[in-house]
């Protein structure tokens, strides 16, 4: 397995397990956050697949990629989780499939990342994985606050 392959397996999964959790919001707290300097649940939730928009347009040289802005943009909300997850597995086999449609090397070029650093492809795309991680975890503390099992990521959960 090379490293593409590797980041789509593993990526894949946490974008799965934020569409898992997406789902499982109810609709009367998709606006629930613990603190007022808290991200809404679901925005929370669908905001790293904003990144896949945003990443692909700084990628193809689009200077006008909308980061940071895009993740209030109103075509990037969503209005429940049934409609959360539906994007983010639908944004995610659009993003793979943009990635796959790259020649080979691509992946090793230095490129300038929508925050400005110049970067190789592929530690962009990690960067992702780890910030869908991250959000996952978070996803995962909102639930159990509201009283939520949410879904397993590792296995081994009661």
């Amino acid at each position: 397995m090379n490293e593409i392959d590797t980041f789509f397996h593993k990526y894949g999964a946490v974008v799965e397990g934020l569409a898992q959790a997406a789902e499982m919001v109810p609709d009367n707290k998709i606006l629930f956050k613990p603190s007022t300097d808290s991200l809404p649940w679901i925005y929370l939730i669908f905001h790293p697949s904003v990144h896949w928009i945003i990443l692909q347009k700084a990628l193809e040289g689009n200077p006008d990629h909308g980061f940071p802005a895009a993740f209030r943009a109103p075509e990037n909300r969503v209005k429940d989780g049934k409609e959360a997850a539906q994007r983010i597995r639908k944004g995610w086999e659009d993003f793979q499939t943009y990635i796959k449609s790259k020649p080979e090397g691509w992946l090793q070029e230095n490129v300038t990342a929508p925050w400005g650093e110049k970067m190789r492809v592929m530690d962009i795309l990690w960067w992702l994985y780890e910030e869908g991680t991250h959000h996952r975890g978070q996803a995962w503390v909102y639930s159990r606050i509201n009283g939520i099992k949410p879904p397993k990521i590792w296995g081994t959960e009661p």
